[in-house]
């Protein structure tokens, strides 16, 4: 050790010290703070995706709805929050897996709404109509 080194060592050593003790104060709040989150963090809706429940949370839709530009309808933010849940989900899964999921999900979507009367089968049904 170098004489400065050893002259700035014992105060450097005394000033943390203050900072371990109220680092060592805080965390107790920490983790109250982090129950109190906990428990106003209910569930909104559960869905079973691939046999598997997932719960989605007033924190989920509370994240998504930061990230979004404008405002949208709680449907659609708990909608965004599940796939949000889906892709961590899934993101262990090779990336042909995904992507094969990803267009099955695409085309029962699409077959439910043409069921539902809310889309289109083809371009000639466009044209034709009812």
């Amino acid at each position: 050790m170098t004489i400065d080194a050893a002259v700035a060592w014992p105060r450097v050593n005394r000033r943390q010290k203050p900072a371990r003790a109220r680092k060592d104060e805080a965390s107790p709040r920490s983790a109250d703070v982090s129950q109190v989150g906990q428990a106003l963090d209910r569930p909104v809706a559960t869905f079973v995706v691939d046999g598997q429940e997932v719960v989605i949370t007033t924190g989920d839709v509370a994240a998504v709805k930061v990230d979004l530009l404008r405002p949208h309808s709680e449907e659609a933010m708990v909608t965004v929050a599940l796939a949000d849940k889906i892709n961590v989900l899934r993101q262990h899964l090779p990336p042909q897996v995904r992507e094969r999921l990803f267009w099955e999900n695409m085309e029962a979507i699409r077959a439910k709404a043409i069921a539902d009367g809310t889309a289109i089968d083809g371009p000639m049904e466009a044209v034709v109509g009812d």
